[in-house]
């Protein structure tokens, strides 16, 4: 299987944290968390089409799940680490919960949902539409300014393969609950920006409820990729997780869980 290239810092044989960049970004957007988590082992890695990574082809979620679980297995001398995805990288440690949970210990998932939302196919379209021209500066600068992404993130996705960009965010859109993600022990925190789509809030509460130890919670006044907007509290809630602590108290509560019969549908009951 081939290794993922990563940025690689902090201090081996501490407690590990991978993070998992969104589409079009790179493990270089996760540099003022691993540097002010110095005291923690940071693997940041490129995935398949992005980075120094762009080369590679992207596949699939499982199949990025599969890449990252192996990176923790033979980079990490325990064979576990925690775990912090956003957007995409969400959607593929969502995929680990659900097919690699022995990798894992504390997760953070910010900012992608497994239940489908009504825009999902519209939203789909429109990103089929802008792929080709993901290089210009329109398309770029208009990506930066909604997600708030600085100068590193947008060199990175100008870098971007546009085809693996259609398909990581094809794939991340189209994440869906499972069963053994339901069932997985691993502590999870299930986060969103306030103005996040509802049905992404949703999921976040719905999952919460469903899993044996989980958390869903909302930073206010924010939208998607919040950690561009407010890096400092960011970086406060991943310390936190990690260790255990007390959340960060600016971060409130989900409570609009969907209806559960929606839920039960959707894992087949």
């Amino acid at each position: 299987m081939p290794a993922l290239p990563c940025v690689d810092s902090g201090i081996p044989g501490s407690p590990a944290i991978v993070f998992l960049h969104g589409v079009g970004g790179s493990g270089a957007m996760w540099a003022g968390h691993t540097e002010a988590l110095s005291s923690f082992h940071c693997l940041a890695p490129d995935l398949p089409g992005f980075g120094r990574n762009r080369a590679t082809p992207w596949v699939s979620l499982g199949n990025t799940a599969a890449l990252v679980a192996d990176l923790i297995r033979t980079r990490l001398p325990a064979g576990r680490g925690h775990v912090v995805g956003l957007s995409l990288g969400g959607a593929v440690a969502h995929t680990l919960l659900a097919r690699h949970p022995e990798v894992l210990l504390r997760v953070i998932i910010d900012g992608a949902g497994v239940t489908p939302a009504w825009s999902s196919s519209l939203i789909a379209w429109g990103v089929a539409a802008i792929s080709p021209f993901l290089h210009t500066r329109p398309v770029v600068n208009g990506i930066a300014q909604a997600f708030g992404l600085d100068e590193q993130a947008k060199s990175d996705l100008r870098a971007a393969s546009p085809r693996s960009f259609r398909r990581a965010f094809s794939d991340a859109n189209g994440a869906r609950l499972s069963r053994e993600e339901v069932a997985a022990l691993c502590p999870t925190l299930l986060v969103a920006g306030e103005h996040e789509m509802k049905a992404l809030r949703a999921s976040n509460a719905s999952l919460a409820a469903l899993m044996p130890h989980a958390e869903a919670r909302y930073a206010p006044g924010f939208g998607h990729g919040w950690l561009g907007r407010a890096p400092d509290l960011h970086r406060r809630m991943v310390e936190a997780w990690i260790t255990g602590a007390a959340l960060p108290s600016e971060l409130v509560s989900e409570t609009m869980p969907w209806k559960r019969p929606k839920v039960d549908r959707l894992l087949g009951r």
